[in-house]
């Protein structure tokens, strides 16, 4: 026999190296000890849940989407909340004006580990199977770079007027297809503003919406029909801001004749701002970034 033996895989009838092995199949970050087959709930890869997914997605109005709950492990997500406090000024791009109050990682950014972990298990072949097969969507392509995904993060007074998405990557051109958030906010209310509102385009008007609570997720197929956003500013009454992980999910050409390609989100309707934002915004202009941020921190603060 070649002293090159494949090691003997664990069976019921081996439940000790059955064990051994699950010991070995975890990772610890900042003292907490996950296992690797946990991260993502495998009972949802399971064929009549992921039936019963794709016929909820299918059916849900105004846009097809789903809404899931429990599908990735508590104890990851909350580490991923606290990545949010290690990234430096650099890493973040910020939006501020009469449309958007935010802020969102940028791409190539290192997010810390937890937050690897998570997007490294979404990105995952497993996982974008499980993508195509709810929402119908073939060829799924990734972007690890997270070009617009990543971490996003509103605060007191933030934002996110009703919009659609970019229809093409900025950078590769390939289709966006599919938008996947995780919500990472415990105990949210509804009364605290943020919720995700998805609206009928073509009679501009509010259909639906998804609280953004812990461990809560959202699929939902973009299109330049696809109309959402988060329009009431956040109160949370701490202070807290509204925290998710966000995605997208591209394909190289597309089936059903979604008109031409833009880079940027569209916002059909013009926002204009009120006289006080106007003056705020101009203000903003000739005040440095870490002046500006300092004084909304101490406003948070006082409330």
């Amino acid at each position: 026999m070649s002293e090159a033996q494949t090691p003997e895989a664990p069976t019921l009838a081996n439940p000790g190296r059955a064990a051994n092995a699950a010991a070995r199949n975890h990772v610890t970050v900042d003292g907490v000890t996950l296992g690797l087959d946990e991260i993502v709930n495998p009972e949802f890869f399971a064929l009549d849940r992921v039936e019963a997914l794709r016929q909820a997605f299918f059916n849900a109005k105004p846009v097809p989407h789903v809404v899931i709950d429990g599908l990735f492990a508590p104890a990851l997500l909350e580490l991923v909340y606290a990545d949010f406090d290690r990234l430096n000024w650099g890493d973040w791009r910020r939006y501020d004006n009469a449309r958007e109050f935010k802020r969102g990682s940028a791409p190539n950014t290192w997010l810390g580990h937890a937050s690897q972990l998570y997007f490294g298990a979404i990105h995952s072949g497993r996982f974008v199977d499980f993508l195509e097969r709810v929402s119908g969507v073939e060829g799924l392509v990734t972007d690890p770079e997270l070009y617009a995904g990543g971490l996003h993060d509103i605060p007191t007074g933030g934002k996110f007027a009703m919009h659609v998405d970019f229809n093409q990557h900025s950078v590769t051109h390939l289709d966006n297809r599919l938008v996947f958030i995780t919500y990472l906010n415990r105990n949210w209310r509804s009364s605290y503003g943020g919720a995700l509102e998805l609206w009928d385009m073509d009679e501009n008007k509010f259909v639906t919406e998804v609280v953004p609570e812990f461990g809560r997720s959202v699929l939902y197929y973009h299109s330049a029909k696809s109309l959402h956003g988060h329009p009431k500013p956040i109160s949370e009454p701490n202070g807290r801001p509204r925290r998710s992980a966000a995605a997208y999910f591209y394909s190289n050409g597309r089936p059903d004749g979604d008109g031409s390609g833009f880079l940027t989100p569209q916002f059909p309707k013009t926002t204009r701002p009120a006289a006080h934002e106007k003056l705020a915004n101009a203000v903003k202009y000739f005040l440095p970034p870490a002046l500006v941020d300092g004084v909304r921190k101490v406003k948070s603060l006082l409330r």
